[in-house]
């Protein structure tokens, strides 16, 4: 008779500790790109034309992503991936906000923007690679909804609460580029202590 084991990699009773996080994280940089940058642009001065032609490609790496994602595989690990790119991306928020005093903050932060939504996809594409492998297929089936539900969290924390956290700032201190600068820095922070999570309980 035969007897199954364990997985090896990841026991569901541990998976709760980084499904959650992992699926946040993947949410975050895409609401950051496609719809916090339109806000803080508004915000700041930028003309609907100029905002409408260059943010609508930032979509353009969660579209194309397929085609190098056989590369993350070749490179290095899924988890090593995951854990670079998060501290990548933390990286990138921070510039942002370093940019936003500049008078070129447009074009700095939207090549910023850029490398963040390339990171992200390819976040996106070691995630799932690493849900795939680490969880046992019946464990898969059951954390479906826990994935979606922290994945929508992220969404609404950064089309909701942080554009109100946002506005709130501007209309306590009268300069929209330091509210701005705050919520970048916020989100760098995220990133960086979601960094240190996940180098840690990440099987």
């Amino acid at each position: 008779m035969q007897i199954r084991r364990p997985h090896p990699l990841a026991p569901t009773t541990t998976a709760w500790r980084w499904i959650p996080t992992l699926y946040f994280a993947q949410g975050l940089p895409y609401v950051v790109v496609m719809t916090l940058s339109v806000v803080m642009y508004k915000n700041l001065g930028i003309g609907n034309t100029e905002i409408a032609l260059y943010t609508s490609w930032l979509y353009l790496p969660w579209v194309i992503k397929p085609l190098w994602s056989p590369l993350v595989d070749l490179v290095r690990t899924k988890r090593w991936w995951i854990v670079s790119l998060q501290l990548f991306i933390g990286a990138a928020l921070a510039m942002v906000a370093l940019t936003l005093p500049m008078p070129g903050f447009f074009q700095l932060s939207l090549a910023l923007f850029w490398l963040m939504a390339f990171s992200s996809a390819t976040h996106d594409i070691a995630a799932d690679g690493f849900y795939m492998l680490a969880l046992p297929q019946h464990a898969q089936a059951a954390f479906v909804g826990v994935r979606s539900m922290f994945y929508r969290i992220a969404m609404i924390a950064g089309q909701g609460g942080l554009v109100f956290l946002a506005g709130q700032l501007t209309e306590a201190t009268g300069h929209p580029e330091r509210a701005w600068q705050v919520v970048m820095f916020l989100l760098a922070g995220v990133f960086a202590l979601l960094f240190a999570w996940h180098r840690v309980v990440l099987p």
